[in-house]
């Protein structure tokens, strides 16, 4: 499963929910503050809007903060580089809170299929 495939499941609430909470979690255990309204709805622009300009920040000045929230949620360089490649005219900050995102989705759904075997 890669990180563009994982779109589909934004349309499961708890799936969202879960994720949401993941990404909160994250964040704050560098001490950025994430909130999540609930609603599934919006719920990727609603996270995106607030961690895109944490993420801008830590690029601007603070890069080993963003270095360590990469490897927390586990973003890999090359993936980074990849999605630059594939997406030139989003910003890099715009590039990696997408991916970041994505990704601590992809988590929650490969945790939710393993415990329910």
């Amino acid at each position: 499963m890669n990180l563009t495939d994982i779109s589909k499941y934004f349309n499961r609430l708890d799936l969202v929910k879960a994720t949401a909470l993941q990404i909160i979690k994250d964040f704050d255990m560098f001490g950025l503050e994430v909130k999540f309204s609930g609603n599934a709805y919006n719920a990727y622009e609603e996270l995106f809007e607030q961690i895109e300009p944490h993420i801008k920040k830590l690029i601007d000045s603070n890069h080993s903060k963003f270095m360590g929230i990469l490897y927390r949620i586990d973003v890999s360089d090359e993936q980074v580089k990849k999605a630059i490649n594939e997406n030139s005219s989003e910003s890099f900050s715009e590039i990696v809170t997408d991916l970041i995102i994505k990704r601590e989705l992809q988590k929650v759904v490969i945790r939710n299929h393993y415990s329910s075997r």
